[in-house]
Formats: C-alpha cells, structure tokens, sequence
C-alpha cells in the first residue's frame, strides 16, 4: 500500500473526536507559533506615588540611586528639580508629581531616577520606586486611554499587565510642557 493511501486510510479510521482533537491541536500549534513570531517590547515600570508608569526600554539609557546632590537651577521650569551630575554628566531632573496631578512624595531610600532619551535630548526622571522590566506585545501598546483631561496628553496610552494599569508616559508631551514651563 503506498504512503498517501496509507495516510488517507488512517484518516478515515480516526473517530470524530479523535479528528476534532487533532485538529485543535494543530491550530494550538499554529497560534503558538503566531505569538512567537509576534514583534514584543520591553518597558520599564515604576511608580510614581500609587499610580503604576511605564517607558519603552529602548529609551531608557539607565537607572540609579537618587543622589543626594541635586542642584536647583534659577528660572527654570516648575517640573525641574534641578541637575544632577552623574558619571561626569549633567542631566535635567524632572519630577512628574506635580504635572501628572499626583501627590508629591518626599524621596525614600527607593526613589530612582530615569536617564532616558528622547529624540535629541537627555534627562532624567524622579520615580519613587522601581518595579521591573515587562514584556508586552508590539500590538497591546495599541490601548485605550481612559479621558483625563487633566493629564491624558501625557500619558501615550494605558495597558493592563498582571491586575495593575500602567501609563504609558509620552515624553515628547512631558518636554514640551517643561520647555514651556507652564500646564499644557
């Protein structure tokens, strides 16, 4: 008996559960493959007061320990702190409590903050604590965004990761509110 009729015959002989089995496995395998080929990003996560954010890593340059020297700096925004100097470098601190209407915190032993870049430009961000690193895929940072009027142009978008909604910070809104120095 040659192989395709052999195939065939041993299809004919499956009962019906049997087929319909098989056939949820192979579509099972089909999907698997499908997420694995899926495009995902990795953002950071972290808090700022109760509230969960989020940034993509790849605009993350690196975090670290609130120093303790932070230097003001006159006639600048009300969302800068001031500079600090980290590794021989100058960085911009930015604290977002204020501008995402959030109850300002008094830095803890977990206060980090965030060297990220945006476009051409550098700085750092104040968090009050670190979560980790998340794993999402490219098409659930397509979500919604609850109105907030408030705050909604800086936030890209919200997602749901394991029970806690994170915003996603919009940077480029964030600077240019800085910039002007006044609420957008």
């Amino acid at each position: 008996m040659s192989e395709p009729q052999l195939n065939n015959n041993r299809a004919e002989s499956l009962s019906d559960a049997e087929k319909i089995m098989l056939e949820l496995q192979r579509r099972a395998n089909a999907f698997q493959t499908e997420q694995e080929q899926e495009p995902m990003v990795s953002l950071l996560t972290f808090n700022l007061g109760e509230e969960w954010f989020a940034l993509p890593l790849d605009q993350v340059k690196l975090v670290a320990r609130l120093t303790p020297e932070v230097t003001p700096v006159p006639g600048t925004s009300k969302y800068v702190l001031g500079i600090i100097n980290y590794k021989s470098a100058i960085y911009p601190l930015l604290d977002l409590h204020e501008l995402l209407r959030l109850e300002p915190q008094v830095p803890s032993r977990s206060s980090r903050f965030i060297i990220v870049n945006q476009e051409q430009y550098t700085f750092a961000i104040l968090v009050d604590a670190m979560t980790e690193v998340k794993e999402v895929r490219e098409r659930e940072m397509e979500g919604q965004l609850r109105p907030n009027h408030d705050i909604s142009n800086y936030i890209r978008n919200e997602l749901s990761i394991e029970g806690h909604l994170l915003g996603l910070l919009n940077l480029e809104a964030i600077l240019k509110t800085v910039a002007e120095g006044s609420d957008a």
